[in-house]
């Protein structure tokens, strides 16, 4: 736990910090949050027993809170969609640690990082106990870098790779091509909702409308948003629902393709961006919200070879 607080450049020395839960892991978090020299530590449970403080106390009496510790299964998969705590009642915090790491980024690590709080789900720690155990069982020392080197290892072969962007961006042809480098598989949401809907979108929207399509586009995107390890690419309007974005990133690093207006070409496969002035409203529309989910934003306007090189080494990193 010290370990993965260095990486996230986290203190808790002199800080008031809340460890949600009260079985083992939190006691652990307790020793560790006392010997780094917490100002204060709060152990945090439904009922309040065995000297925990109820979750009502905790936002209404120590709304101070700087660090918060999730030792709690909330938000664990199947489960993913709940979390142990409203971050909005802490104002002043300063990190999230979460000891859950299936899926990648619960929804009280997406919480933190969408206010620009350092948070992290568990994976780290979890590679550092191993790396650990390795060391123990070897007799040697720890290598604090060998820590980050299987953390990094694992995460990258676990996490989807999400691309995103205007129709006609390349999402489906970097997403071919990502598949072949890495050997993984490429799903199309698109090409999933075709396939559930039994005709075009086009045919689709027009019969149904757009919401009925974005229902099915949602449903479509919650399903595959568990994988692991995959290649997803997106349709362009998949980022207008804020729950779909949350479960794209759950397990995914989302990586925008920003290719230009005057790059961009209107098609009528495409209802909402089948015309020059069509296609120049979703972009203007869609501009901000596709930069504000991105986790790596790349240069769509230069050549394909150029463009996955740098995605490939971003992605790497």
């Amino acid at each position: 736990m010290e370990a993965q607080l260095n990486y996230m450049g986290v203190s808790i020395e002199n800080k008031k910090v809340l460890i949600l839960g009260t079985g083992g892991t939190s006691k652990t978090a307790r020793a560790v949050a006392e010997a780094l020299g917490a100002r204060e530590v709060l152990r945090v449970s439904r009922s309040g027993r065995e000297g925990a403080i109820t979750y009502e106390q905790a936002k209404s009496e120590h709304a101070d809170a700087e660090i918060i510790i999730d030792a709690t299964p909330a938000g664990m998969y199947p489960n993913y969609d709940s979390k142990a705590i409203d971050i909005s009642c802490f104002p002043k915090l300063e990190g999230i640690l979460d000891a859950v790491y299936n899926p990648l980024r619960t929804n009280l690590v997406q919480d933190g990082q969408s206010k620009g709080i350092p948070a992290e789900g568990g994976l780290y720690m979890l590679s550092g106990q191993a790396v650990f155990a390795s060391a123990i069982f070897q007799d040697i020392d720890v290598n604090p870098e060998l820590i980050e080197y299987a953390y990094k290892s694992v995460k990258n072969s676990k996490r989807n790779i999400v691309l995103i962007g205007m129709p006609s961006s390349g999402k489906t042809t970097i997403g071919g091509i990502l598949s072949e480098k890495y050997k993984r598989e490429l799903i199309d949401t698109d090409a999933l909702v075709v396939e559930r809907i039994g005709m075009t979108i086009a045919e689709y929207m027009k019969a149904n409308g757009e919401k009925a399509f974005r229902d099915v586009e949602s449903a479509v995107i919650k399903d595959i948003s568990q994988e692991k390890g995959r290649i997803i690419a997106t349709g362009g309007g998949s980022i207008l629902r804020p729950e779909n974005m949350r479960y794209l990133r759950q397990n995914g690093v989302i990586c925008w393709l920003d290719r230009s207006l005057e790059n961009l070409i209107a098609t009528d496969d495409r209802p909402l961006s089948s015309n020059r002035d069509m296609l120049k409203k979703r972009y203007e529309e869609r501009y901000d919200i596709y930069r504000s989910y991105a986790d790596i934003a790349v240069n769509a306007n230069v050549p394909i070879v150029e463009e996955v090189t740098t995605l490939m080494k971003e992605l790497e990193a």
